[in-house]
């Protein structure tokens, strides 16, 4: 019932995009604003504020962290590997990755993760946050750009130094690692831009769904079953045998695993809308991956717990 309530309300500010773009309230233009303004602001200012206010992980648990971080980085070579060998569109190509490698752990794995398993996870969810979005989400933004017209993976790596969301990652990470916060009035704004971070994105991602709407055409069906597979039963999967051949504790074993476990991120559709590749999919595999992951998460949580 925890995991529930919490994509609840995930659905109901979707449903309100949708519901504005089928009354012209919400075009195409405010579309594009509305994600400009998250990729730019919101996203950022929310990973500063979430990450930097976490606990610093212990230096005992590098082992797991990069264990963690290397499987999911090999998951999302693989993913893309695959999706070049079946054969799929460069746009396609390009997206499947970021789509199955990178989970709502900000918003859903860690928050679930202290409910199931306790506060002492806090720590720990936080790094594997950090991993998700500094580390994964490079190298993904790197493999996306290499879907649009002329850029290589050597010129998209040197682009994602410049990805706010990264940055934003960094500095979180940078705040925890220090234990400080920024002076009053820098703070008090700070929090309140990352308040609006997963509701302008979620009515960005309802605009979309609304306009354009329907089943999946064809062509993105077999893609998205691959993305859904990888990012809801593979990736835990592979992280809970991975973390369990090197003996890591259990607690942060099964806090790696649920996190694994989560659906593709929002954030995935903002950055997919932002560089102009696979937008449709990724807005796709976010909707299908969080209302299956319901029925999967909530298994994964009850045998982990």
């Amino acid at each position: 019932m925890d995991l529930i309530a919490r994509i609840a309300p995930f659905f109901a500010i979707i449903a309100a995009g949708a519901v504005a773009a089928r009354l012209g309230l919400l075009g195409p233009r405010l579309g594009s604003w509305l994600s400009a303004y998250t990729f730019w602001i919101g996203f950022p200012a929310l990973l500063i504020r979430w990450l930097g206010d976490a606990p610093a992980p212990q230096a005992s648990q590098g082992l797991a962290m990069g264990l963690y971080g290397l499987t999911m980085t090999l998951l999302l070579l693989g993913a893309w590997a695959a999706a070049r060998r079946m054969g799929l569109a460069k746009e396609t190509a390009a997206g499947l990755p970021m789509v199955a490698g990178l989970g709502n752990t900000a918003f859903l794995g860690a928050p679930l993760a202290v409910a199931v398993l306790g506060d002492g996870v806090r720590a720990q969810a936080a790094a594997l946050v950090a991993i998700d979005f500094i580390l994964l989400m490079g190298l993904a933004v790197a493999i996306l750009q290499t879907g649009t017209a002329a850029v290589s993976l050597l010129g998209a790596l040197r682009r994602v130094l410049a990805n706010p969301t990264v940055l934003g990652a960094a500095c979180g990470l940078a705040l925890s690692a220090a234990q400080t916060r920024l002076p009053g009035p820098a703070d008090q704004l700070l929090t309140w831009l990352a308040l609006t971070a997963s509701p302008v994105a979620l009515i960005a991602l309802g605009g979309l769904i609304g306009r354009e709407g329907g089943w999946p055409r064809r062509q993105d069906q077999g893609p998205l079953a691959l993305a859904l597979v990888l990012k809801l039963m593979l990736a835990p999967l592979l992280v809970w045998l991975v973390l369990g051949a090197a003996a890591v504790a259990p607690e942060l074993r099964a806090t790696a695993t649920l996190l694994a476990a989560c659906p593709t991120a929002v954030n995935v559709f903002i950055q997919t809308r932002n560089i102009g590749v696979f937008a449709r999919g990724a807005a796709e595999a976010v909707i299908a991956g969080t209302v299956l992951s319901a029925i999967s998460l909530t298994l994964i949580a009850h045998f982990l717990a």
